[in-house]
């Protein structure tokens, strides 16, 4: 995670605004704006940013984007809103995609993440050599 994000996600656990982490941190808005840019701070600066993102931030929360699509209800969803895009191919990505799931042994029901299985691998078939 990289020091803007943690600076953003302060922002959202505590309310604050860039003014108010510039107070926190003893530096002007204009150094949290550029944080907030990329700009990476010094050492100190850095330590104390990610103090207080261990302090304020519930790490146990899940971090995953909540618009990620999680079944494949969802899929089909999205899939429908795909201008052009033709119930009949929606019914075929749709079974691609859920050949996809029991070939890698992926849960079809949504499952939080930590839990979710390692994608299993076909074993490999090689051919048979071709002397000539």
């Amino acid at each position: 995670m990289t020091i803007e994000d943690k600076i953003r996600a302060i922002m959202k656990a505590t309310g604050w605004k860039q003014q108010k982490l510039a107070e926190h941190f003893r530096v002007s808005q204009s150094t949290v704006n550029r944080w907030l840019s990329g700009s990476e701070p010094e050492g100190p600066r850095r330590d104390a940013i990610n103090e207080t993102y261990a302090a304020h931030v519930d790490v146990t929360e899940p971090t995953a984007d909540p618009s990620l699509v999680r079944d494949i209800d969802e899929v089909r969803v999205m899939l429908e809103r795909i201008d052009g895009l033709k119930p009949e191919n929606i019914t075929v990505l749709l079974s691609a995609i859920q050949g996809f799931q029991q070939v890698n042994g992926v849960q079809p029901s949504p499952v939080p993440p930590g839990d979710q299985p390692a994608l299993a691998s076909r074993p490999h078939e090689s051919e048979p050599s071709r002397r000539r």
